[in-house]
């Protein structure tokens, strides 16, 4: 647990005094894995802090910085804290307008930037914003002077000349400062800057440190989500004062041979990358023998039974110990064989696809929160793994159920407000409650459930309402469906737009033998019809009358954060979606009477 740590300068003084190891910070180059120490990592974050100040950063200036997960992006943002800085950061799949818009909302006066190629992209965007200093994280980019590597030899020099001055920029800091300012890509409009102080991100990792045991550096980690995510930032922290050895993967693309070669013992997740990993399992399974193959279904089937509280009877624990030794053994190598804890967040998780990992050994815990609360508010744990929920409520966070049924928060987690945006800053109060716009529900063990997002209900023109996202999660979990969109609010029925899984769709079409030229042609043949007409029957069988799905089309393409149909958290841009697709979506809604899909 988190000892007298007031802000995160104290939290970076404790990793320093406490968790001394040669490979605290972990980063291939080229084919080799090259260690950061402890010592080296206080060394470049002083550097480059006493850089900044030199360059003219005072405390309370801000300074964006957008870049790849690496060490680089881990000693920057400890550096514009440790100077009194305020750090913005900023998606590397940003859209241009939405970092020009940051750039000038936040006044940033500085920025480091991961790569040339990210900076010639953006480059419109900084020159608009009449960004001052701009700084590569390792060559120099643009015309610019500066990069991490040179600042930090100009801190070095600044230290040597006055070696008190880094203690004196930093002891101005106080816990009410702001540590950060996290633009929320929003669904709708601009984004808005929440305002987090030191106060708010420290009371989250001291929280999760009580939930939570870490094990110095024993412990492994490798971290793959984007640090500009608050999630994987404040996780980050945690491992900082635990003094957890992380490794940075190199890409999602070589995530799978990363596992293997780091090994790692505890992580933080998306349920979309368990998701496809499991996809991917299924796929290699079809290609085995018919015996191993009815071995691997069965274990799942076992796996599927397994109670994460713990409740497994006698005779189960017997099938599940041949299932263990027979399949899931196997699983476990596949993320590096000593994974004791995956903690997931950012989006729903298939309760069934969280009990397969669990009963395989390797536990998933889902947590619930938002950028404007640090972010946890809930989290399960282990041995108090509630699957469905997204566990108990964190010390020092108070949760109650609105009326309507909305969520709603208060604690030192929550945000200061959105910068400079008073009238959205009120909007999202309550009598000092913070309002989440999510629907949920507490049980009477403690566990909070959510069952939707407030402002996506959907209204039909009878009055009824309709959770378009449950409807959404239950279609995707079709390892055809990519993802959904359940649309028809004012309008007489629901319908849904599907975007498919390229690489499972092909390969049933390897498997059948099905000849296509174009995506269009392939999405037409009947066969294929008929794989998305029984995902629709499915789901569709677990609804109300008026919630099922009456018309849907399946689309030739993706959603992505490049064509605005997507947020950089991924969420999607309903709106966005049906002005893209009108014409399709009026066309749904054409005839009077309109019969369920095989209903």
């Amino acid at each position: 647990m988190a000892q007298s740590i007031a802000t995160l300068i104290d939290l970076h003084d404790h990793t320093i005094k406490n968790c001394q190891h040669d490979t605290f910070l972990n980063a291939k180059r080229g084919d080799t894995w090259e260690a950061i120490s402890t010592d080296e990592f206080a060394s470049r974050v002083r550097n480059t802090a006493l850089a900044l100040y030199k360059l003219g950063i005072k405390n309370r200036d801000t300074i964006a910085y957008v870049g790849q997960s690496s060490p680089e992006w881990t000693i920057i943002d400890m550096a514009i804290l440790n100077c009194g800085a305020i750090g913005v950061p900023i998606y590397t799949t940003q859209s241009v307008n939405q970092v020009e818009y940051i750039l000038k909302n936040s006044g940033a006066k500085a920025m480091f930037i991961g790569s040339e190629e990210l900076y010639t992209r953006l480059k419109d965007a900084i020159d608009a914003a009449g960004v001052e200093i701009v700084i590569g994280f390792y060559e120099k980019v643009g015309n610019s002077p500066h990069n991490l590597s040179s600042l930090q030899k100009e801190g070095a020099a600044l230290d040597k000349e006055n070696p008190d001055l880094y203690k004196q920029i930093r002891s101005v800091v106080k816990p009410d400062d702001l540590a950060t300012i996290i633009y929320t890509s929003g669904t709708t409009g601009d984004p808005k800057g929440v305002m987090l102080t030191h106060t708010s991100l420290v009371s989250n990792v001291t929280a999760c440190l009580q939930i939570f045991d870490f094990y110095g550096q024993e412990d492994v980690t490798l971290t793959y989500l984007p640090p500009s995510h608050i999630f994987e930032r404040m996780i980050l922290y945690v491992y900082q004062y635990s003094g957890v050895q992380i490794w940075y993967a190199e890409s999602i693309e070589k995530l799978g041979d990363n596992l293997k070669e780091v090994r790692p013992m505890v992580m933080t997740t998306v349920p979309r990358m368990l998701e496809k990993v499991f996809e991917r399992v299924n796929a290699m399974v079809e290609t085995l023998p018919a015996p191993r193959k009815a071995i691997f279904k069965w274990a799942i089937k076992v796996a599927k039974q397994f109670d994460t509280e713990g409740n497994n009877g006698s005779f189960y624990m017997i099938k599940y110990k041949i299932a263990n030794a027979l399949v899931y053994k196997k699983l476990r190598l596949g993320f590096g064989g000593r994974l004791r804890m995956l903690v997931a967040g950012g989006a729903a998780l298939n309760p069934e696809l969280g009990r397969i990992f669990t009963a395989a050994g390797m536990p998933v815990l889902q947590g619930y929160g938002l950028t404007e609360t640090s972010p946890v508010i809930s989290v399960n744990r282990l041995g108090q793994n509630r699957m469905g929920s997204i566990g108990e409520i964190i010390p020092g966070v108070e949760v109650k159920i609105a009326e309507d049924g909305e969520i709603l928060v208060k604690g030192p987690n929550v945000m200061k407000g959105y910068y400079k945006n008073e009238e959205a800053t009120k909007e999202v109060f309550y009598d000092g409650w913070f309002k989440t716009g999510d629907i949920g529900y507490i049980d009477r063990d403690g566990f909070l459930y959510i069952t939707d997002r407030k402002k996506d209900f959907i209204k039909t023109s009878g009055g009824k309402y309709i959770a378009p996202q449950l409807i959404e999660q239950r279609l995707a979990r079709s390892k055809y469906v990519e993802q959904a969109v359940v649309l028809g609010d004012k309008r007489k029925f629901a319908s849904a737009l599907l975007f498919p899984s390229w690489e499972a769709l092909r390969a049933f079409a390897d498997g059948r033998n099905i000849n296509y030229n174009t995506d269009e042609e392939l999405l037409k043949h009947p066969d294929v019809r008929n794989i998305y007409d029984g995902v629709m029957e499915e789901v569709n069988n677990t609804l109300a009358q008026w919630e099922t799905i009456k018309k849907y089309e399946i689309i030739p393409g993706i959603l992505t954060v490049d064509n605005d149909q997507l947020t950089p958290t991924l969420k999607v841009r309903r709106r966005n979606i049906e002005q893209r697709y009108n014409d399709l979506i009026e066309e749904f809604y054409k005839e009077e009477h309109v019969e369920p899909i095989r209903e």
